[in-house]
């Protein structure tokens, strides 16, 4: 089985080579099931992500279809636990992610780039989320079967969640991650602080439940 390290390389590899075309369409089809499955479960909370310029499916689509639906739309800032006052999962300070509500797209595109990923995030000040029902997560790569997800390797989502179910009893919003056909694999080795998907949509608009 590869390593983290060796599955990391070789799909971001692959992911640099993809032309904006392909992402596009892969993104869009990818919208339009996330907007199907947001209402089928009922969501009205849920959580997103500001997209990368290259790398990784694009969320402009699927925010601006949040707002469209009513939604209550979170957006991700990455902090330090020295900064935001917020409990420590390990004996050090470290850092973390919070969930902010936007109130409107264009509060959203008005953001400014910032953090160690030069995303555009909430400010500190923005509201936080207290409760999210289903939370549409990035990633490196996925395994369709397992539910397996890898990240850049920082452990941000994986401490969010973490620390979610410690604040609500053992309970977190539905896992949703956002594929790009080019980053399905597997296997993908999984570490017991790793935390499945639920379910993954695919950039063929496919949708795949983790049993």
């Amino acid at each position: 089985m590869a390593t983290k390290q060796i599955l990391r390389r070789q799909i971001k590899r692959a992911i640099r080579a993809l032309d904006y075309d392909t992402i596009a369409t892969e993104s869009h089809a990818i919208s339009q099931v996330v907007r199907s499955l947001i209402a089928s479960t009922h969501a009205k909370s849920v959580a997103c992500y500001m997209s990368m310029d290259k790398g990784e499916v694009t969320t402009g689509e699927i925010i601006k279809n949040l707002f469209n639906d009513g939604k209550e739309v979170f957006l991700p800032r990455c902090t330090h636990t020295s900064e935001s006052k917020h409990f420590k999962l390990r004996d050090d300070h470290h850092p973390h992610l919070i969930f902010h509500r936007m109130t409107s797209l264009t509060m959203v595109r008005d953001l400014k780039p910032q953090g160690p990923y030069q995303l555009k995030e909430p400010e500190s000040h923005f509201e936080e989320a207290t409760d999210l029902d289903l939370v549409l997560v990035p990633g490196v790569a996925f395994d369709l079967k397992t539910g397996a997800r890898m990240g850049h390797g920082a452990g941000y989502y994986d401490d969010f969640f973490q620390r979610y179910k410690i604040v609500h009893d053992g309970h977190k919003p539905l896992l949703v991650g956002l594929c790009l056909v080019e980053q399905v694999t597997a296997p993908i080795p999984l570490e017991k602080h790793d935390f499945p998907m639920d379910c993954i949509v695919c950039g063929d608009g496919s949708i795949h439940w983790v049993k």
